[in-house]
């Protein structure tokens, strides 16, 4: 297993003398100069193809800048497409004139470590990246050797100094120093299994998927003026994972599995009171202070719920920075990383593994009544949660089905969900102002009785919603 992760420049001397690596050392670490120089047209071209060009002397490199669709783990270097002594050997149009676009200098340092679980080879990157008119420093630490061995060191690495999953590789690290501007996501959204995967390359492929995802939005979420959508698309992206860890759970069932889960829960906890407040303040109570812009009571429980809302992202932001969420990223990484995680799922292939799964989330979906206008608040809830569990699973399979039935079962089943969830976010707003306290009884009844007011005939559209989507056939078969 090989696994790459960004240091901090500041922290690389403090490297060498950590007292956990004293003890682990076998032999002199080794040392040599390293020069990359990254090469492309003069617009960008290889570039916008998601490819990189490298110049290492003796050898030129053609590698992914970016994922194509295939299965790119987070924490692993970038995969190599083509190798060779100069650029025509790559067999790979090339733009005319190459122009050298930054350059990498600095140094490597490679130590073998004898750790209780075996061998891992360590090499510490450490060097400036160089443009035209601009300089970065890169710092990156790579660990070979067994999943059992490279994953506890990595844990306890972290733990000592500030060392995270990087978000970009680093000739994406490279090209941003170069454009000024922030790596573009490595993955956005649901993930897409490629074609001909087992059980276990599925299981690995959506886990690194959605870690790039959490790992992505993580600095946005943590910075202020970046909006609430970094936060939403961490909470979805965490939800989704891990609704994974429940899909897969008959094939999967270590410690490694469990203790990514209980990080994943931890950071749900910490979004999900930060996104509340988002909703909240940003879209129900933003609309009822337009609808009433005289009432003064109004404008001072919008005042407390903006300082809860900011109360939570502060937690938030601590819980980002901590020890805990960096350890969270190694954690994802190596499950993603590794194959070991799978058990063994005998004979039985993907497709009729996910319509198993499909069957099973669709029946305990279908267990109500027909007539959902006569459901109780907490029975539509427990509805929603079912609907959700299915609308991810669905999500993840999609891919291995063709044709309309699959896009008309996740449309209509996205549209249930969402119509239950306006009386979900009618729920959690009342909470919401229940729990801010303070003399805000008359500005509560008119924030509530606004959103019931607003909810009105919302039970008859679910219903419509469901009727539609009990017709919708399933994809699966």
């Amino acid at each position: 297993m090989e696994l790459e992760l960004g240091l901090r420049p500041d922290d690389a001397p403090r490297l060498r003398r950590l007292r956990l690596l004293a003890p682990l050392r076998s032999g002199r670490p080794r040392s040599h100069g390293v020069r990359i120089v990254w090469h492309d047209g003069p617009d960008r071209a290889l570039a916008r193809q998601g490819l990189a060009l490298a110049e290492q002397r003796p050898v030129w490199r053609l590698e992914r800048l970016l994922p194509d669709g295939q299965t790119w783990s987070p924490g692993t270097r970038a995969p190599v497409l083509a190798t060779g002594h100069d650029p025509s050997a790559l067999g790979q149009a090339l733009p005319e004139p190459l122009v050298p676009v930054a350059a990498l200098i600095g140094r490597t340092t490679s130590l073998c470590l004898n750790t209780e679980r075996g061998p891992v080879g360590m090499t510490l990157l450490n060097g400036t990246v160089r443009a035209v008119t601009s300089e970065h420093q890169v710092c990156r630490i790579g660990l070979e050797g067994a999943p059992e061995a490279v994953q506890p060191l990595a844990l306890a690495l972290a733990g000592e100094i500030w060392l995270a999953v990087p978000c970009a590789s680093l000739a994406a690290e490279a090209a941003a120093a170069v454009s000024g501007a922030e790596p573009p996501p490595r993955h956005e959204g649901a993930a897409e299994l490629p074609a001909g995967v087992s059980v276990a390359e599925a299981f690995a492929h959506v886990v690194g998927h959605l870690t790039d995802v959490i790992l992505y939005f993580a600095p946005k979420a943590a910075r202020a003026g970046d909006g609430p959508e970094p936060v939403h698309q961490m909470r979805v992206a965490v939800r989704r994972l891990r609704s994974v860890i429940k899909v897969f759970g008959s094939a999967i069932d270590t410690p490694d599995v469990a203790a990514a889960d209980r990080g994943l829960k931890a950071l749900g906890a910490r979004l999900a009171p930060a996104r509340d407040w988002d909703v909240f303040v940003t879209e129900t109570g933003a609309l009822v202070a337009e609808t009433f812009p005289a009432e003064q009571r109004v404008r001072h429980l919008l005042g407390a719920a903006e300082r809860r809302q900011r109360a939570c992202h502060r937690e938030l932001r601590s819980f980002l920075d901590s020890v805990e969420f960096r350890r969270l990223g190694v954690e994802l990484a190596c499950l993603s990383g590794s194959r070991q995680v799978v058990a063994d799922a005998g004979e039985t292939d993907l497709l009729t593994f996910a319509a198993g799964v499909l069957h099973k989330r669709l029946g305990k979906l279908s267990q109500v009544e027909d007539d959902l206008t006569t459901l109780e608040p907490g029975a539509l809830h427990a509805l929603r949660l079912r609907a959700k569990q299915l609308r991810y699973a669905a999500e993840i399979f999609a891919p291995l089905y063709s044709g309309k039935a699959t896009h008309r079962f996740i449309h209509r089943l996205s549209r249930l969900q969402d119509r239950l969830g306006t009386l979900n976010d009618a729920a959690v707003a009342s909470d919401l102002i229940a729990g801010l306290g303070g003399n805000h009884a008359f500005a509560s009844g008119l924030v509530l009785g606004f959103i019931g007011a607003h909810n009105s005939g919302k039970r008859e559209r679910i219903a419509e919603a469901w009727h539609k989507f009990r017709q919708a056939v399933p994809f699966w078969g």
